[in-house]
């Protein structure tokens, strides 16, 4: 098998030939849709179309939403109309022609074609009011919550059909962080009130049109595997070490795959070396890999490390003990 044959092996519940390689199967596709609204740049604040303010500094491995009560989008959830306005990305003129020639040479090499579709519903929420209002009104502001994370939710639909029907992607990439390392934002219950139904509304959609899912979130999320089961997720990239792997492997294997389990803040730092990283590879593949449904991954939400060379590292160590976890038959 090739490594998009073995992708889909384990994807479909049939027996790979190897560990996937991290990210080795699929081709990320940079599509109009993605130039319009991910404005951020190295070193710069700018201001997207949503009217965030986003930050990235020199020398920092990603942009991060910068939320005053100056600067903030959302200054009242009970007039949230007043204030939030979606980018009208339906009646934009979008030139899908690169992104089609991206998506053949992908399939040409053999690999399946990734589209990321960031930010989603609650880091919008908090992107759009800040961290603490977003939470907040979830429990003072229910109504107001449900009707801005309603917009919010038909501005998904309206992307991932425009996605679907110019590119049709073989899987997209939803990033959504739900926790920090070793507990949910909210109680589980709450996620499910606000949050649930409208990702399978959005998952359903893909879904339909045969895309597989995956959805990032590196942060604790092991009450909601569940959930994410019934919203229709194939693979949860990003599973934390700090998330019992081996238990949920044990209760939901079979039905999703956990993408992770090495601990990037162990071997992606400045004095990283090569017997460090190799034996957390190890240390991840030995513990996971025999529970099945697993892709040893940093949990980061894309390709590559932010130290040069812990990622080639990390790939040629896990080519090395693949073997270990599979024979011919």
């Amino acid at each position: 098998m090739n490594a998009r044959q073995n992708f889909l092996a384990l994807v479909n519940k049939k027996t790979p030939k190897a560990l996937v390689n991290e990210w080795e199967p699929f081709g990320s596709v940079f599509d109009p849709l993605m130039a319009m609204t991910l404005v951020a740049q190295p070193g710069r604040s700018v201001v997207d179309p949503w009217g965030v303010t986003i930050y990235w500094g020199e020398n920092e491995p990603g942009a991060m939403p910068i939320v005053t009560e100056e600067n903030k989008v959302c200054k009242d959830i009970t007039c949230w109309q007043d204030y939030v306005k979606a980018p009208d990305i339906v009646n934009a003129t979008l030139d899908w022609t690169e992104a089609k020639k991206q998506a053949e040479a992908i399939h040409a090499d053999g690999r399946l074609t990734m589209s990321l579709m960031a930010t989603g519903l609650f880091e919008m929420s908090h992107y759009l009011m800040g961290f603490e209002d977003s939470l907040m009104n979830l429990l003072l502001e229910p109504d107001s919550m449900h009707g801005l994370l309603d917009y919010l939710t038909g501005y998904k639909l309206d992307y991932a059909k425009l996605l679907v029907e110019n590119l049709h992607p073989d899987v997209v990439l939803f990033h959504d962080d739900w926790g920090s390392k070793t507990s949910l934002f909210m109680q589980p219950d709450t996620w499910r009130e606000f949050f649930k139904p409208r990702y399978e509304k959005i998952y359903r959609y893909f879904k339909e049109n045969n895309v597989i899912i995956m959805h990032h979130s590196d942060s604790f999320c092991g009450p909601l595997v569940p959930d994410m089961i019934d919203i229709g997720i194939d693979i949860w990239q990003g599973v934390l070490p700090q998330n019992d792997i081996c238990k949920l492997q044990k209760e939901y294997g079979g039905q999703i795959i956990f993408m992770g389990g090495i601990d990037a803040q162990l071997i992606d730092i400045e004095n990283w070396t090569e017997d460090l990283v190799r034996a957390e590879v190890r240390h991840a593949c030995d513990t996971y890999a025999p529970g099945g449904s697993f892709i040893p991954c940093l949990t980061y939400g894309g390709e590559g490390s932010i130290f040069p060379g812990v990622n080639d590292s990390i790939m040629d160590e896990i080519r090395n003990v693949s073997p270990r976890y599979f024979t011919e038959r």
